[in-house]
């Protein structure tokens, strides 16, 4: 079940995570709509009720809301765009320099979420 090559492995991943974010929601889980909800152990379980809260993971200066603020600029234009905007467009408020948006971008680079091609980037074709 799991993908081996790399390439696969993050689109999986990706597409896994996405499941969790609009369908398998731990508040508001939408089974109905889960193309895997039969081989779900959550269901098979009888669908138990969380008896501790869910813990808030902290998201505001983190990596993941560089690489959100970078998805967001290239999924909002249709063709390449500069490196240098790009790295902007992660670059987050509080941050003292670009080194975070710079690991942000290398990290959606090593995931197959982005392409750089020289001094462009774009989502992969």
């Amino acid at each position: 079940m799991w993908p081996s090559e790399d390439a696969a492995a993050s689109a999986w991943t990706a597409q896994v995570m996405e499941l969790g974010a609009l369908v398998c929601r731990a508040r508001t889980p939408e089974c109905s709509r889960c193309p895997v909800e039969a081989w779900c152990a959550w269901r098979d379980a009888g669908s138990p009720v969380r008896e501790q809260p869910l813990a808030r993971q902290r998201y505001v200066g983190t990596d993941r809301q560089a690489r959100g603020r970078i998805l967001d600029l290239l999924r909002e234009t249709s063709s390449p765009q500069p490196l240098e905007r790009v790295i902007a467009a992660g670059r987050l408020p509080q941050a003292a320099d670009d080194s975070q948006a710079r690991r942000a971008l290398l990290a959606l680079e090593r995931d197959h979420l982005v392409t750089i091609e020289g001094e462009r980037v774009s989502l992969p074709r």
